[in-house]
């Protein structure tokens, strides 16, 4: 059994702050085959995760304080501090302008468009104002605009993951599906389905045509490329790929809440979890990450899916918040 002062808080620390070296993550892996020592790594990451969380600016709160200094500035009577309190003054004044412009500016937008979004294990079936329809897989939005939608060219702002049947219009009016990946999927009348997490996009197309214009990830050169029904187009970190599948109703399986795995490790099938549930798992060892799976599932909760993976590979569980930790 591994010491228990091996490992301490601040090692682990180091570790899910990314700074941790191969020694101490081989310890940490080690350390982690006790199940005693699983509760107090997810206290610890627990508490990471809740001192390192994004900032989210609150207009209201930077709005008091602004008023909050300009009122005391306005309190200060002092003639040796009149120059002083003027720069503070149009300080003040500068960050209220900023404040108000950054305030119309979101209500702009929540003005001009409309935001469909579904939580973790959601699916959700949305009708555009054209007729199209959009199934959203879960954790996924879309955005639209609210106004001249059907009017002009038809767009669609797209996180997470999503299936597309396209109505056509009399007047040929384009369809552009947009993503965060620098990608766009335009087309006139087609099904296709599109994946936009974090820096990984892909589009399958089912029936049509569409043409997709992105950036080289080497050059930084805008590019184009049209796709045939059954091609699959991967844009990721490492460039692009182009695949063709015999079967393109198996990519849209998740709208039926079943989960397809073709030879996946463990670890891939550790981000699909995440994306579509917001649970993360965690593996006793590389090895056991490593370890693939094959077959059809059927879960609308993860931990459904994370049951009869367990029972397929033989291996236990233990689940605590949202973290589940998977060891033999």
């Amino acid at each position: 059994m591994i010491k228990e002062n091996v490992i301490n808080k601040a090692i682990l620390m180091n570790h899910f702050s990314g700074n941790a070296t191969p020694l101490q993550k081989k310890l940490i892996e080690e350390w982690l085959t006790v199940p005693e020592n699983v509760d107090y790594y997810y206290e610890c990451l627990d508490e990471w995760e809740n001192s390192n969380a994004q900032f989210i600016a609150d207009d209201s709160i930077a709005l008091k304080k602004a008023l909050a200094l300009k009122n005391k500035e306005e309190n200060v009577g002092s003639a040796e501090t009149t120059i002083r309190v003027m720069g503070r003054r149009f300080a003040v004044a500068a960050i209220l302008l900023v404040v108000v412009g950054i305030s119309l500016f979101l209500s702009r937008d929540l003005i001009r468009y409309q935001s469909i979004a579904t939580t973790y294990g959601e699916i959700k079936q949305v009708t555009l104002p054209d007729g199209s329809i959009v199934t959203l897989n879960a954790n996924s939005e879309i955005k639209f605009s609210r106004f001249n939608f059907s009017t002009k060219t038809r767009e669609v702002i797209l996180n997470g993951e999503a299936d597309f049947s396209v109505v056509h219009t009399k007047s040929n009016q384009r369809f552009v599906v947009m993503t965060n990946n620098n990608l766009a999927v335009t087309v006139l009348g087609t099904q296709f389905s599109v994946y936009n997490r974090l820096k990984r996009s892909e589009v399958v197309l089912r029936k049509g045509k569409v043409e997709l214009n992105y950036t080289s990830i080497n050059s930084k050169q805008s590019k184009q490329l049209v796709l045939r029904p059954g091609d699959k187009f991967i844009k990721n970190d490492r460039g692009t790929d182009q695949v063709y599948l015999s079967n393109t109703d198996d990519v849209v399986a998740w709208k039926n809440h079943d989960f397809l795995f073709e030879g996946n490790t463990l670890a891939e099938v550790a981000n699909t979890i995440n994306d579509n549930f917001g649970i993360k798992l965690m593996f006793q060892n590389k090895e056991l990450a490593s370890r693939k799976i094959s077959g059809t599932f059927h879960a609308e909760k993860a931990e459904e899916l994370i049951d009869a993976i367990a029972q397929l590979l033989d291996v236990n569980y233990k689940k605590k918040s949202n973290f589940i930790y998977l060891f033999e």
